[in-house]
This record gives structure tokens, C-alpha cells and sequence, in this order.
């Protein structure tokens, strides 16, 4: 039975003719043809869940990174080296409008954190505030998975299907990084440094020193504060009376442009010097009260009232460069000051145009930047 089985076996497996021969029947196969098919879209269907389960991680992800290096940045402009500065930097991230979900839901609950430098170490809440210059934002947002479920056991044998949802988390961090070169955006005009040693240089922060000299400086007349003295006024006179501290060409057209719109003519360096193109137009009077005017708070007497009402616009904070004088006017820093309310510039040529020293400048930002001095941008660091 079982020899006469197998020709039996190979004939029908492998050498089955389209009609089978007599006595021998074809094996029943009704519905495997369903069955397949039904198995194969099952797959397919897990497959593309799989893929928008996928989709939708990859989307948040990108939602997150935006929002990340968004509130990173934001956060990097309020930092000042004050505990204030941090509070702002928090709100900004608070505020921030990016969402995720297609923009249909907010970000909420991210982690704020702050640096000296760029690679650390990061803490959320440092207890001095000085010279800290780069924040950085950790978001995670919970993405709901509808086709990806995970298989656990149960302990008893069996397995428990649970649907779960994915942390999807960005992590961004921005800085106020150096600026050495400038190709617009200095203010045309060029205080004096009172000596050799930076980041200050001699100036005070909370002092007020000479944008623009008057005409015959003279001790306890017509200087301002901070350069109130013999030495200094006669470094002021060392090149002639008509070097008086202005840096920019002399046309209104150039004043006005340079003064209320950021122009700069030449690029400038650290380690260059600055050419005093002297001069005390009336132009100059008008285009400083203009420029004062462009600030959302003009009336502020002096920075730390700027910054408690918290109002303005920055266009009171401009960026100068330090130079050594005469001869070389070699420049040694950038420094921001803050332009005094418009009544502190009403005089005439004889009058200086003095100006509150606050330290760092930060571009693009309504208040001075975290560390001692110098110029800064903010980019994002990592």
C-alpha cells in the first residue's frame, strides 16, 4: 500500500496534467486563494500604520526641534547677568507659539537651563547670574501611537497587547557668542578708553561718559561725568579741536543714516583704528533725538529704570567701539551704552553728547548682554 502510495503522491505534486487522469482527483483548495489575500492585507495594513505611526513621530520631532531652537534663542537675548534675566528667558520660552500636533496643541512643561559656555555645565537655576550667556531648551511631547502597540507578558504565560504612546524630545541650546567685526549697526561715535585693561577698560558701568566732546572742553564745565577730568580732556584735545569723537563722513545725509539707521561707511575691527571725522553739525542733535524717539520708551532717566519698567524697544542701547586715542585711535573693545532721555541733548555745539556705560551689547536684544563687555550675537550653539 504504502509503494503503491508514493508514484501516487509524485504524480500529483509534480507531474499533475491540467486534466487528471482517471480515478484520480484533484485536492479540494476552495478559499485558499481568500485566505491569502486576507493574510496579505493584514499585513499590509499593519505595515502602513506602522508607517504613520512612524509619520507622526517623525513630524513631531521636527515641531519639537522648531520649538526647541526657537525658545533657545529667545532665551539667550534676555540673559543680562541678572536674576531678572533669567526670569524674562523663562517667560520667553513660556510664550513661545510654536505647538506641535500640527500646531494644535502647545508645548508645555519643557526644561530651561543656563551656561557660562556653550558646553556647559547647564544648570536651571545658578545662584549668581553673572556672565552666564547661553540657554538651553529640552522639550518632550507625547505622541500617541495607533497602529504600534507593545507586547507584554503577564507573568502567567500569556502576553498582553497595551496600547502606548512615544517621548519625542528636542534638545536645543543658544548662546551670545563674540562679535569682532562689524559692516553695519555701530553707533558713529568713539569714547575713549581710561586705560589698558579689559573687558572695561577704565569705564564704570553706571557712569556716564563722551559720545561726542564739546567744542573747548573744561574741567567741571562741560564734560561729561565719567571724563571729567584734566587727563582725559586733554586726550580728547591731542589731535585738534576738530576730532570730537565722531567716526563717521560728515554729509547730513551719512549723519542722519548712521545715527538713526545703523549705517556704517567702513568696516570696523578689533585691534583697528577709528578715524575722528570731527564736526558738530546740527544735524547730529537732530538725528540723536530722532533716534532716541525710535525707542518705545524715551523717557527712562537711566538704564536701571529702562529695564525695571521693561518696556523699550533696545533702540536706547548702542554698540561703540573703545579706542586708546590719540595717535593710533587703535580700537580695543565693543561696549554698549544707553542715550540718555532727549532733554540731556538740547544744547548746542559746546555741549558733549554723554552717554550711560552698561557693558555688553547684545544684537538684536533690549538690554545689555551676560558678560562684563564686549559685542555678541546669538546663534545657536548646539
Amino acid at each position: 500500500m504504502r509503494w503503491r502510495a508514493a508514484p501516487q503522491i509524485f504524480y500529483e505534486r509534480v507531474c499533475w496534467p491540467s486534466r487528471p487522469p482517471p480515478g484520480l482527483r484533484r485536492p479540494r483548495q476552495k478559499g485558499f486563494t481568500l485566505l491569502t489575500t486576507a493574510m496579505c492585507l493584514i499585513a499590509m495594513i499593519g505595515m502602513a500604520g506602522v508607517a504613520v505611526d512612524i509619520s507622526r513621530m517623525f513630524i513631531a520631532k521636527n515641531e519639537s526641534q522648531t520649538y526647541a531652537d526657537s525658545a533657545a534663542l529667545a532665551a539667550a537675548l534676555e540673559l543680562d547677568g541678572t536674576q531678572e534675566g533669567f526670569t524674562r528667558a523663562r517667560s520667553r520660552v513660556s510664550a513661545n507659539p510654536n505647538g506641535w500636533d500640527f500646531a494644535t496643541r502647545n508645548f508645555s512643561g519643557s526644561a530651561v537651563e543656563f551656561a557660562k559656555t556653550e558646553t556647559g555645565p547647564w544648570q536651571a537655576a545658578p545662584e549668581n547670574a553673572k556672565g552666564y550667556k547661553c540657554a538651553r531648551v529640552i522639550a518632550n511631547v507625547p505622541v500617541p501611537l495607533l497602529f504600534i502597540p507593545v507586547i507584554t507578558g503577564t507573568g502567567q504565560g500569556a502576553f498582553l497587547m497595551i496600547a502606548m504612546t512615544a517621548d519625542v524630545r528636542a534638545d536645543s541650546a543658544a548662546g551670545q557668542v563674540v562679535k569682532t567685526s562689524f559692516r553695519e549697526g555701530i553707533f558713529p561715535f568713539s569714547p575713549f578708553a581710561h586705560d589698558t585693561a579689559g573687558p572695561h577698560f577704565g569705564l564704570e558701568p553706571g557712569q556716564v561718559y563722551t559720545l561726542r566732546w564739546a567744542s573747548k572742553p573744561r574741567l567741571n564745565q562741560n564734560v561729561c561725568a565719567g571724563d571729567n577730568s584734566q587727563q582725559m580732556i586733554s586726550l580728547a584735545e591731542a589731535g585738534g579741536g576738530e576730532e570730537r569723537g565722531y567716526i563717521e563722513e560728515t554729509s547730513s545725509d551719512v549723519i542722519r543714516s548712521a545715527i538713526e539707521g545703523d549705517y556704517q561707511s567702513v568696516v570696523r575691527e578689533i585691534g583697528e583704528p577709528v578715524n575722528m571725522t570731527g564736526g558738530a553739525k546740527q544735524t547730529q542733535l537732530s538725528s540723536m533725538i530722532n533716534r532716541i524717539n525710535q525707542d518705545t520708551d524715551a523717557t527712562s532717566a537711566a538704564y536701571a529704570d529702562y529695564t525695571a519698567l521693561n518696556t523699550g524697544n533696545g533702540r536706547r542701547i548702542v554698540v561703540v567701539p573703545i579706542n586708546l586715542g590719540h595717535p593710533q585711535y587703535t580700537i580695543v573693545q565693543y561696549a554698549a551704552f544707553f542715550l540718555l532721555p532727549v532733554s540731556e541733548y538740547s544744547a548746542g555745539g559746546n555741549s558733549p553728547f554723554c552717554a550711560e556705560y552698561i557693558g555688553a551689547w547684545v544684537q538684536g536684544s533690549s538690554h545689555k548682554g551676560g558678560d562684563e563687555s564686549g559685542a555678541y550675537v546669538v546663534r545657536l550653539v548646539r
